[in-house]
């Protein structure tokens, strides 16, 4: 009987391909980030900001696709936009509502900057009931009323950080009694492009002090920077903000300190910033304003020597903290800031 030569040639035809695929390469390992335990993934991202992260980091890989997930990560959501770069504010408010909604009711702080509208502060406000801390920065939409809307879905506010951006005296009020937790608060509206003229500036320049003092008693921190408020208003927070510990005046200039005042803000307020302190490390542009017209009287609560404050001749002026706010590149057609 014949030897099955071909049975044999079959076994080691088996064996010679056993022995090719084992020699393959093994798969590269993961990158090195992978491995990283998941709380220090997600320290990492936190530092890139929103904006960063729904447009780029999440899509590297999908560990930090299910980090970026997480709830947790959206806590604080800092929407600081640069504008140098060129995000369509349709696109910046489209990922901000998609943050608020992984945060799933458990935002606590939100920056928001140079973009944002009521509709989008009504839609915050229904899903984040949470909120201790707001940041608004040029957020030129919101108009006024809208923080007044939604201030009661804020109970458990903070702090609220408003710059160059539209808020009223209703605002504010709004703000102090639906908040009743609120311990800083920021206003500088110093130059804003809403001004529309100066006659826009006639109305009760102490209103927004009188505000915040009748309805902000529980303010450890406030920074009024560039308002228009006299002596009297100050006096109201003083009186009305009994836990007052910090106070920022810079650029006020129609309140006086050189008197009883003055040694009574020192006196109550531990970290006192004076009008005429620097401004060095601000981070925003610090500009003087002259309110004034050759066609208008002068602002109700100012005088004709307080006027005196705004004035100078800039061809002697350092411009290292200040900037010529009369230039071209300030004022529109009509003559009035744009």
């Amino acid at each position: 009987m014949p030897k099955p030569k071909r049975l044999v040639w079959r076994i080691k035809q088996q064996n010679q391909k056993a022995s090719t695929s084992s020699s393959k390469p093994p798969p590269p390992p993961s990158p090195p980030w992978v491995e990283l335990p998941r709380e220090i993934t997600a320290d990492i991202l936190l530092r890139l900001g929103a904006i960063e992260i729904l447009q780029n980091a999440q899509r590297v890989c999908s560990t930090w696709w299910n980090v970026c997930h997480d709830p947790i990560m959206w806590r604080d959501i800092d929407m600081g936009n640069d504008i140098d770069v060129d995000i369509d504010d349709t696109d910046l408010d489209w990922m901000c509502r998609v943050a608020v909604n992984r945060s799933q009711g458990q935002l606590l702080k939100i920056n928001i900057e140079h973009f944002g509208n009521n509709d989008l502060l009504e839609y915050i406000a229904e899903r984040s009931s949470q909120l201790r801390h707001l940041r608004l920065v040029s957020c030129e939409a919101i108009s006024d009323g809208g923080l007044a809307a939604v201030a009661k879905n804020f109970p458990l506010l903070e702090e609220l950080h408003i710059y160059l951006a539209v808020i009223s005296k209703v605002d504010i009020e709004a703000i102090g009694r639906s908040c009743s937790q609120l311990k800083s608060f920021t206003l500088n509206n110093s130059g804003f492009g809403g001004f529309r003229g100066f006659r826009s500036l006639h109305f009760n320049v102490n209103d927004e002090a009188l505000a915040i003092a009748g309805n902000m008693p529980e303010l450890r921190r406030l920074a009024l920077f560039g308002n228009n408020l006299t002596n009297e208003g100050l006096c109201a927070i003083l009186d009305g903000c009994p836990r007052l510990e910090s106070l920022d005046l810079r650029h006020c200039y129609s309140i006086d300190l050189e008197g009883d005042l003055g040694k009574r803000c020192r006196q109550q307020i531990k970290d006192l910033k004076c009008p005429r302190d620097s401004t060095s490390g601000y981070e925003f542009r610090a500009q003087i304003c002259d309110y004034s017209s050759s066609n208008d009287e002068y602002p109700s609560g100012l005088s004709e020597a307080g006027l005196s404050d705004y004035l100078f001749d800039y061809d002697d002026f350092d411009y290292d903290d200040f900037t010529n706010p009369f230039s071209s590149e300030y004022l529109g057609e009509d003559g009035f800031f744009f």
